[in-house]
């Protein structure tokens, strides 16, 4: 039966996505790694004229010969004479003694590597395995190939240990092409391309890659505005979730739908290849004309945090039920309350969104940094505006919380965490009480 791309294809990419390093086995795979990317130049050098990417003729490198060049690429055999095992005979043009770019050549293009286009994930996958051969998916029970998994959570035992001679129990040894391209990827000497567009999603660890980074340029960049993804790093964390999140309701999203994933019609919508349908439209416009006065709102709220600061005298810190007790009475005194309550009243009397939970504010629901880390979006630091909230974490429920006054490189926060009252504070200087108290490191976030 004929092994084909079409057949495989959405095999490697699921492998591939769902592959695992072994830990007792990444020191070893770092260093091959490592010593690939060292030999990029001599690989190019082969590589480019016949449109084979570096990394994968190095991968091949690693695999075949250990990555030393006195050997034929095609097996390992001496270049001192043409090869003796599998494929024989070659190259059979030229005289030896060849050159391992000479024998390279021979190796790549004696397998078609040369007229392979398809250099995503599974293209990649696919032609490495080819150039060993598909005899692991022939046994009587396939296993995956160690020549692609080996050192990876797809692989255990199992190897052919001579041509036809398979053993169950033999492990192989080597460190497998997937493992390789992965570390190559993450120590950032590549961009492996993935066969089909990701639908990207927040997961531990976080995805990562150039597709991420595609996404953030493209949040940052498209018809409907900036949506603060941060800086295009390719890793897709929570800002860049957040940011997908708001994306999805500014271009009227239903409800249910709107959260962190990135899908391939999103991606559409946002790069104007495909129009908004009808019923996006109208959610659409009903939320920009329901939308709140943005700008005039967050002056509100600076104007009631800097009124906390000129009433500290009378602004005791408490964690008592009555912290959010003033929430339906602006400015009353004298006040009990503590950091995220002080915020939650800010907003209250400011008539911004609630920074605690959708719909009105309610002092049974309560407001707490926990609820505002669930309930606000998370934006990079470079976004954040006046009348924004900075939280500390760790915990994973924050351990304190600051309103955004000012911008700039260093701007200036209020902050109420003691009987003091609110203080007005450089954002270094609280960032650095705060650490000293153990309470992590800053996440900005916005109710808008």
């Amino acid at each position: 039966m004929a092994i084909t791309f079409s057949a495989l294809k959405d095999e490697y990419q699921l492998l591939y996505d769902s592959c695992l390093i072994r830990p007792d086995r990444l020191s070893a795979a770092d260093a091959i790694a490592s010593k690939i990317g060292a030999n990029r130049a001599r690989y190019q050098r082969v590589g480019d004229p016949l449109g084979i990417p570096w990394y994968v003729i190095g991968v091949i490198h690693s695999l075949e010969v250990s990555l030393s060049f006195s050997g034929h690429l095609h097996n390992g055999d001496p270049l001192s004479a043409r090869t003796v095992r599998w494929p024989p005979g070659r190259p059979k043009t030229g005289n030896p003694p060849f050159t391992w770019e000479e024998s390279a050549r021979d190796a790549l293009t004696g397998q078609g590597l040369h007229d392979w286009t398809d250099w995503s994930v599974a293209g990649t996958l696919y032609k490495l395995e080819a150039y060993n051969g598909f005899g692991y998916r022939m046994i009587r029970r396939p296993i995956p190939s160690p020549y692609l998994w080996s050192f990876s959570n797809h692989y255990a035992r199992g190897k052919f240990v001579a041509d036809g001679k398979f053993s169950d129990a033999a492990v192989s040894g080597q460190c497998g092409a997937v493992v390789l391209l992965k570390r190559l990827a993450e120590q950032g000497r590549i961009a492996v391309k993935p066969s089909v567009p990701r639908t990207l999603q927040l997961s531990n660890p976080h995805m990562t890659g150039s597709d991420v980074e595609e996404v953030q340029r493209l949040l940052r960049s498209n018809p409907f505005g900036d949506f603060a993804p941060g800086t295009p790093d390719g890793d897709f964390g929570p800002v860049t979730a957040d940011a997908v999140e708001r994306a999805k309701w500014a271009l009227g999203y239903a409800l249910g739908q709107v959260n962190g994933t990135f899908g391939p019609l999103l991606r559409k919508y946002l790069d104007g290849s495909k129009e908004l349908p009808a019923g996006y439209l109208k959610r659409r416009e009903q939320r920009l004309k329901e939308a709140p006065d943005e700008a005039k709102i967050r002056t509100k709220i600076v104007k009631w945090a800097l009124w906390g600061v000129k009433n500290s005298a009378r602004i005791a810190h408490s964690r008592g039920a009555n912290r959010l007790a003033a929430l339906e009475t602006p400015g009353k005194m004298p006040l009990a309350t503590d950091c995220s309550a002080f915020a939650t009243l800010c907003f209250a009397w400011a008539k911004a969104p609630n920074p605690n939970h959708r719909g009105p504010y309610d002092p049974e629901a309560g407001g707490y940094t926990g609820t505002m880390l669930e309930r606000c979006s998370r934006i990079p630091r470079t976004a954040a505006k006046p009348g924004d909230l900075v939280v500390w974490t760790p915990p994973g429920e924050g351990s304190h919380v600051a309103v955004i006054v000012s911008t700039g490189s260093n701007p200036w926060v209020v902050s109420h965490g003691s009987d003091n009252g609110p203080k007005r504070v450089r954002l270094a200087d609280e960032d650095a009480a705060q650490r000293r108290d153990g309470h992590g490191t800053p996440v900005f976030l916005t109710a808008f």
